[in-house]
């Protein structure tokens, strides 16, 4: 008769997956709410358990080896049947059907994977329309009930119940770049009707900068990228900053640009599961808010 096998603690399947998704242990702990050495504590744990080692370290990052993709493989399976399994039983019955989310397309990509994850894992059952436009335009089909969220970016929106984040606005460049130091200063900008563009184009008219529009996306991903091959520098939020992408200020003789904030729009009677995704619209704004405190305090 073969010896019992160890159980898996679904907390280090969590840790592993959180690991491997941020790339570093710090980002991890953030996940799985807990700190950096208690991560680290865990990792040995199930090295030591499974008698392989699953991470490569360095000062900066962390990847996971060969037998560690084997081992994350694993471990998403694992932790999705164990979600299922408990949503199964513990969701309330009014968790099922479709709801309409609307995003701004500046903001969007920023906050919108972390809005989808968590809402997949508690509400696995209910189907999820997402709307990627421009502020005014989601303010008018919420307005009009054809969505049932809608997120508004603004930077004069007053403070009050409805707001869900507010974040410095800074440009953006390359690390290492000379973008910033051109005339006309190129610029990477969304489509009229956007704030972030409003924001920067007021500020730079302000200070007498001559400047061009060299790329133009409605998404800021295409801004970002811009700005990544150092062609443009772009008004991004604070938590856009990265070791490829840097923060430009006076140093680069460009004007502040002051904060944005983000509101939250709910059509009349949307109901408890537009009520439930609403929650973790506002959990995940707040976790880009206390990371980017943390970051640049």
């Amino acid at each position: 008769m073969s010896a019992t096998l160890p159980n898996l603690d679904m907390d280090l399947a969590r840790t592993v997956v959180a690991i491997a998704d941020t790339g570093n242990f710090s980002r991890a702990a953030e996940r799985v709410h807990r700190s950096p050495s208690a991560i680290s504590l865990q990792v040995k744990k199930l090295e030591d358990l499974v008698g392989r080692d699953l991470f490569r370290r360095d000062a900066r990052s962390v990847a996971l080896t060969p037998d560690g993709e084997i081992f994350l493989g694993y471990a998403r399976r694992l932790l999705k049947l164990n979600d299922e399994a408990f949503t199964r039983f513990t969701e309330p019955p009014c968790c099922e059907g479709s709801v309409r989310l609307g995003v701004p397309n500046d903001a969007g990509m920023i906050a919108i994977p972390d809005i989808l994850r968590r809402f997949a894992e508690t509400h696995p059952r209910v189907e999820v329309a997402v709307l990627l436009d421009r502020t005014v335009e989601l303010e008018r089909l919420c307005t009009n009930g054809e969505l049932d969220i809608a997120i508004h970016a603004s930077e004069t929106a007053a403070d009050g119940p409805n707001i869900i984040h507010t974040e410095p606005l800074v440009w953006i460049g390359a690390r290492g770049g000379i973008a910033a130091e051109t005339r006309p200063l190129p610029l990477a900008l969304a489509d009229h009707g956007c704030s972030w563009r409003a924001m920067a184009l007021g500020a730079l008219d302000g200070a007498g900068i001559d400047y061009r529009l060299a790329y133009r996306s409605e998404f800021c991903q295409g801004q970002i990228a811009a700005v990544a091959a150092d062609l443009a520098i772009a008004p991004l939020p604070l938590s856009v900053v990265s070791d490829s992408l840097v923060r430009l200020g006076p140093e680069h003789g460009l004007p502040p640009l002051g904060s944005y904030r983000m509101s939250l729009a709910r059509r009349d009677g949307a109901g408890a599961v537009a009520e439930a995704l609403a929650a973790h619209v506002a959990a995940s704004f707040r976790s880009i808010g206390e990371r980017g405190t943390r970051l640049f305090a």
